[in-house]
């Protein structure tokens, strides 16, 4: 896949967790805003999708995956969020083993 449809579906992963979000009977400010972030981060690596670099990529990561632990709290509510966060960040993942790749 290229970088662009990788980012693509990591941005399309996070938007179904914050519909996800919105849909809950019982909001949850926190992960909304969280999943919010990791949204934008996605959307400032879709923009400079040419100079994208596995250090881009590593520090999108580290957010993701320290998002997830904020996120999580058991619930069946966070469990979605989480998820939403896991599948883009596994996509950002076979991103950072292309550019690696290519080096």
């Amino acid at each position: 896949m290229s970088a662009k449809s990788q980012l693509n579906a990591s941005r399309d992963f996070i938007l179904t967790g914050m519909r996800a979000a919105a849909r809950m009977q019982t909001q949850n400010p926190g992960a909304t805003k969280i999943l919010r972030g990791c949204l934008d981060l996605i959307e400032t690596l879709e923009r400079q999708t040419e100079n994208v670099t596995v250090s881009d990529v590593e520090t999108t990561l580290n957010v993701l995956h320290q998002s997830m632990t904020e996120i999580d709290d058991e619930t069946p509510a966070s469990t979605a969020f989480v998820q939403s966060i896991k599948n883009a960040a596994g996509r950002l993942m076979d991103l950072r083993r292309e550019l690696a790749d290519k080096k």
